[in-house]
């Protein structure tokens, strides 16, 4: 068991400063960035890290310190957030996103192995001391012995999001729908050949009506950079549908799945999924059209006999999209 002796002012100035950022996420918990762990005592905690975060975590422990101190605070403050209050932290999913980038499990085993060292090498008062400011550096991580993991699957969550992505980007390309033709278009494309995820129809809402960050015109000029755009924004969907198989049913166990990221967008999308106060479709296309495209999903939901999927399914629709989205741009 570690003990560590540190200040309730510390304590509270280190959560404090998590809150105010809105590092942690959970639908109940923190739908808005901001813990309220008051009906959740006494349970199981697993957070997952998303990439950049845990990129910005090995990066500190190769080098001993981050040259940006707000991002060492950053780290830090979480480190010892969720070792003073016995979370568990993994991050299998970003090694997964890392893994399928590479096409290669080789640098994601070397990632997870040292993933694994911190939590040996590491007591929590490092972490303290990095995050009121005390200290700077810490040692840089030492590796005696090393393992050989498999991270490079393609799961069914991705290729899902992936084939969205490229129906969504071939919506963006046609000049001849409204915004809310575009919607509906998405919602009978969906309803023909995959499940429905929230997070992409919050999303494909942000994105129509430009309240989310557009893509840059400078990187849809060549089509394998828009497939990129289209593969790492599948990756950020990927995170939050994989983790809501998760969450869905925690009540049925004692373990509650937080997520932690730093991106802006990825924010966004959740909070606006979770905001059990305002419909998305009425937020991002007013009263009239924003019912309209509720009123269809809701049609096809309550009637719906969902498709079969499967990887050979999901692979031949992507094949299929890629080839459209081709075309669409072939022909501006």
């Amino acid at each position: 068991m570690e003990y560590i002796c540190i200040s309730k002012e510390k304590i509270k100035n280190i959560t404090e400063f998590l809150i105010d950022k809105q590092i942690i996420f959970h639908p109940h918990i923190s739908p808005n960035g901001c813990p309220d762990f008051s009906n959740y005592l006494g349970r199981n905690y697993i957070l997952i890290l998303d990439r950049n975060i845990l990129t910005k975590l090995l990066e500190l422990v190769r080098k001993g310190t981050l040259n940006d101190n707000y991002l060492l605070k950053v780290i830090s403050s979480l480190m010892f957030w969720a070792n003073l209050n016995g979370v568990t932290i993994t991050s299998g999913l970003a090694l997964n996103e890392y893994a399928n980038f590479k096409q290669s499990d080789v640098d994601a085993s070397r990632e997870n192995n040292i993933f694994k060292k911190i939590f040996k090498q590491y007591p929590t008062k490092f972490w303290s001391g990095l995050a009121t400011g005390e200290i700077n550096t810490i040692s840089k991580v030492k590796l005696n012995k090393t393992k050989d993991y498999m991270f490079n699957i393609e799961s069914d969550h991705y290729l899902m999001h992936y084939a969205e992505m490229l129906h969504i980007m071939y919506l963006y390309f046609d000049e001849k729908l409204s915004i809310e033709e575009k919607m509906l278009n998405f919602i009978s494309w969906n309803k023909e050949n995959l499940l429905y995820c929230c997070y992409t129809l919050v999303y494909i809402s942000l994105l129509f009506s430009k309240k989310i960050k557009q893509y840059k015109s400078s990187k849809l000029n060549n089509f394998d950079k828009i497939l990129k755009i289209c593969q790492n924004q599948a990756w950020d969907l990927t995170y939050l549908s994989f983790w809501s198989t998760l969450y869905w049913n925690e009540e049925k166990g004692n373990t509650t799945y937080l997520f932690s990221t730093m991106d802006k967008e990825l924010k966004k999308i959740f909070k606006n999924a979770h905001d059990i106060d305002r419909n998305i479709f009425i937020k991002c296309f007013g009263d009239y059209n924003g019912n309209i495209i509720q009123q269809k999903l809701d049609n096809i939901v309550k009637n719906r006999n969902k498709p079969e999927i499967n990887k050979d399914i999901l692979e031949n629709l992507i094949k299929l999209e890629k080839q459209k989205l081709r075309k669409k741009i072939k022909s501006k």
